[in-house]
């Protein structure tokens, strides 16, 4: 039995073409001081907490999503956040008074952030470590 001349070129062609992976790279992520500016939350069971990130490098804690736009907020500050390291530096409200500066490392995504907290003697805003907080926009 004769092999035709072409048979063994589309074999091999097919096979590497079977086992190609795709040439398709996704986006890269956006950078953590782009991704956590705007509104995020916490919700129901584990309690209602929202917190604001401006561009301007302010944050605001409040209650829920509905005391965003009021004041006086719980509190409200300045961060600082490099790489997956968050600084919070209290001016007003909660942790003003004693410790003013809080340090988290942070997951932010598109999505939401996840904070573990790495140095923060305040003891209500150490209730984020552990906490995931869902991005409204």
């Amino acid at each position: 039995m004769r092999v035709p001349p072409a048979l063994p070129v589309l074999l091999l062609l097919s096979f590497t073409l079977a086992c190609s992976t795709p040439t398709e790279i996704p986006p890269p992520k956006r950078p953590n001081t782009e991704l956590i500016v705007g509104d995020f939350e916490r919700r129901p069971p584990a309690g209602e907490m929202a917190m604001r990130f401006g561009g301007d490098g302010t944050f605001r804690f409040t209650k829920n999503r509905g005391e965003l736009e009021r004041t006086p907020y719980l509190a409200n500050g300045t961060y600082k956040i490099d790489g997956d390291s968050l600084a919070f530096t209290a001016e007003k409200g909660q942790c003003a008074e004693q410790a003013k500066t809080g340090t988290y490392q942070v997951v932010v995504s598109k999505i939401g952030i996840r904070f573990k907290k790495v140095d923060d003697s305040c003891a209500e805003r150490s209730r984020l470590d552990g906490q995931t907080l869902w991005r409204i926009k």
